[in-house]
């Protein structure tokens, strides 16, 4: 042992312990001061240049994606088309934190010239397919229609591939549904003159996405089309119909409505665990959900009888459909008959 080890131990316990301070431990409120407080104001300042860098990358991102659009380098050019889908996603994630680059006129026409300098090499190679239906869906994204709507009816002629065609009316379906949400319904003859003739095409899959497309424009023509459709020998289209007129106020599309509200007949997965069969269900859940949201708003327009008529096949879906986001679809529907059959005053004989 050393003459410090020897000194230190020979010293009593309890000197030891009258010589040194309490030790207290640290309470909740110190430690929160010490860490917490800093490290939120550190990851105040980074969220800060974070967000303010991400703004000004997109400045300059959309502005370079758009020239690089143009470019005779395919694959500069692809990569800027699907960058400039994903800024434009992006932006409008961010919603009024963004740019609004949805508006944007000169996007829309960098967008709307590139797809009509596609469309014009009449390519039906499997390459120039996916870059113009590419282009066609990006399209949907903007709401300058006056700027792209050439480009979109170019998309729509008879020669074209049925998927650039579909495209196109999906664009137009997301394009019209947002005005018609800011209570700024399209009624653009061009458009909709374009939708009616797709609507009478010799492929189901194109009349049915006219059908839904033609029911969120505002035109007396596009109306009389969707009661035409109504009797359509393909029962997507005819649903697709009803709904539209439903968005309009008009109950003509009751006998359609209530026809798809029978509960089909449910798919074995086990049995036919196949892509037609995912996409069969598919289908019945969107019609389910889509026509129980027609039924929920026209149920005060509803006649007794037709009330009468869907409140058993509404109340069988409540209670026994095996998606539980139909079943509250429906129970809201349900309830919405149920009110109007009590305040809604019978019409005079």
């Amino acid at each position: 042992m050393s003459d410090f080890e020897l000194e230190s131990a020979s010293l009593p316990q309890s000197s030891l312990s009258d010589d040194l301070p309490p030790v207290q431990p640290p309470s909740a409120g110190f430690i929160v001061q010490l860490f917490l407080f800093p490290a939120l104001i550190v990851m105040g300042v980074v969220a800060i240049w974070w967000m303010f860098g991400l703004i000004a990358a997109g400045e300059q991102d959309w502005r370079k994606l758009l020239q690089d659009l143009q470019s005779q380098n395919l694959m500069v050019r692809n990569r800027a088309m699907y960058g400039l889908a994903q800024v434009l996603d992006q932006d409008s994630r961010r919603g009024e934190q963004g740019q609004n680059l949805r508006n944007n006129r000169e996007i829309a026409r960098g967008l709307a010239d590139q797809l009509s300098i596609e469309l014009k090499k009449n390519s039906n190679s499997r390459d120039n397919v996916a870059i113009q239906e590419y282009l066609a869906r990006a399209l949907g994204m903007m709401d300058s229609l006056d700027a792209i709507t050439p480009a979109l009816q170019m998309a729509l002629e008879p020669q074209r591939d049925v998927d650039i065609r579909k495209s196109a009316v999906v664009s137009l379906s997301f394009i019209a549904g947002r005005a018609k949400e800011r209570g700024e319904p399209l009624s653009d003859a061009a458009i909709i003159d374009s939708l009616i003739q797709l609507s009478a095409d010799p492929l189901p899959i194109l009349r049915q996405s006219s059908a839904f497309a033609l029911g969120l424009f505002q035109s007396p023509e596009a109306i009389h089309q969707l009661e035409v459709l109504l009797e359509n020998s393909d029962p997507m289209t005819a649903v697709n119909a009803a709904i539209g007129l439903a968005r309009s106020g008009s109950t003509k599309g009751f006998p359609v409505l209530r026809d798809s509200l029978i509960t089909p007949a449910a798919v074995d997965t086990k049995a036919a665990n196949t892509t037609a069969a995912t996409e069969a269900s598919g289908d019945q859940f969107r019609v389910a959900k889509n026509v129980l949201k027609a039924v929920n708003e026209l149920a005060p327009k509803f006649d007794p009888s037709q009330r009468d008529e869907l409140m058993p096949l509404v109340e069988e879906l409540a209670s026994k459909h095996p998606e539980i986001r139909i079943r509250v679809d429906a129970e809201a529907a349900l309830n919405s008959l149920k009110l109007a059959a009590k305040t809604v005053t019978p019409a005079a004989p």
